[in-house]
């Protein structure tokens, strides 16, 4: 297969598997998902409130390491391949010497991993319910026509695997964009990943923004 057929291939596999989406995931609600137009660049973010149950303390409080594995994907309303793509990894870790919740945030921005602590289970659920500057690239690169944006949103994965993708995923800021040179073994890989659907058991979240034209962010 040529190497622009091994592109095509990768961003079809991406994008059958965020159409149909994980076995277990929820249906994509929309307007959940926010965009906006910083500095030229699509920057999608959403309230997550509703992704965590009441009583995350008690789920978070283990003393084990927690992991939020995030993936924004940029869509043509009227389908079609994948335009863009940004991932995250959330790690949550209890201290139960201090009482307190560590946060460590991993993405393209940080590979890795930029750290705080928060003091109690309010401030944890504030921090994590407000997601916020997933990078989807340059509007200008879009044209015309309308988009729409998809969140995926995977607790405590099941499946190491996850974890690898993303984590390769956010090392390669190229990667973001179906067609760029070094990004097609890490898109591939995605999304053989991903067309495998949500493992048993897993808590998988699924969101979608309304659709949006370059040209009304830009308006707002």
């Amino acid at each position: 297969m040529t190497r622009r057929g091994l592109a095509r291939a990768a961003s079809a596999l991406l994008c059958l598997a965020l159409s149909a989406g994980p076995a277990r995931a929820r249906d994509a609600p929309v307007a959940e998902v926010r965009v906006e137009l910083q500095g030229g660049r699509l920057l999608a973010g959403a309230d997550l409130s509703q992704v965590f149950p009441p009583d995350l303390d008690r789920h978070l409080a283990s003393g084990l390491t927690n992991v939020i594995a995030i993936h924004a994907a940029l869509l043509p309303e009227r389908g079609g391949e994948p335009l863009a793509l940004d991932g995250r990894e959330v790690d949550v870790l209890y201290d139960v010497w201090e009482e307190s919740y560590v946060v460590t945030v991993k993405d393209r921005a940080h590979p890795r991993g930029e750290r705080r602590v928060l003091a109690d289970a309010a401030g944890l659920r504030a921090f994590l319910s407000d997601l916020r500057g997933l990078d989807l690239g340059p509007a200008a690169a879009l044209g015309g026509g309308a988009f729409v944006v998809q969140l995926r949103i995977e607790v405590n994965p099941v499946s190491r695997e996850l974890l690898e993708r993303t984590r390769e995923f956010i090392a390669n800021p190229s990667s973001s964009r179906v067609g760029g040179g070094p990004s097609r073994s890490v898109l591939g890989a995605m999304a053989s990943y991903l067309l495998r659907g949500a493992d048993p058991g897993a808590d998988v979240h699924v969101l979608r923004s309304r659709p949006f034209t370059p040209r009304e962010l830009g308006a707002r």
